[in-house]
């Protein structure tokens, strides 16, 4: 879906591997994970990155299966830019991501 919409993907197997990427000095304009991945989960992703600077204003997208407010809540706590349970609209994400990055490259955080 991403690579159809004209965005280059980087994808890791896990939450861990995601982390060392992105420390490691992978550049990119947005993240999205899932809650639930193995070595380290999504709110661990959003924990390590949201700690550091340099990822302090990246939009990050949860997409998940967890609707329930209380893992909803946890991950807005944790600084998600946005929360999408599945099954979610793909338009409804292209769009969210479209403005982030159009907002970002105005430097609007």
């Amino acid at each position: 879906m991403l690579e159809k919409a004209g965005y280059r993907v980087e994808q890791a197997k896990d939450g861990q591997e995601a982390v060392e990427k992105l420390f490691g000095g992978l550049v990119v304009q947005a993240v999205l994970c899932d809650v639930e991945m193995p070595r380290l989960d999504g709110y661990g992703v959003l924990e390590a990155l949201r700690s550091h600077e340099t990822f302090e204003d990246l939009p990050i997208v949860m997409l998940t299966s967890r609707s329930s407010d209380k893992h909803r809540q946890l991950a807005m706590n944790l600084g998600t830019s946005a929360y999408f349970s599945k099954p979610y609209s793909e338009s409804d994400l292209l769009a969210f991501l479209h403005s982030s990055l159009e907002l970002s490259a105005m430097g609007v955080e």
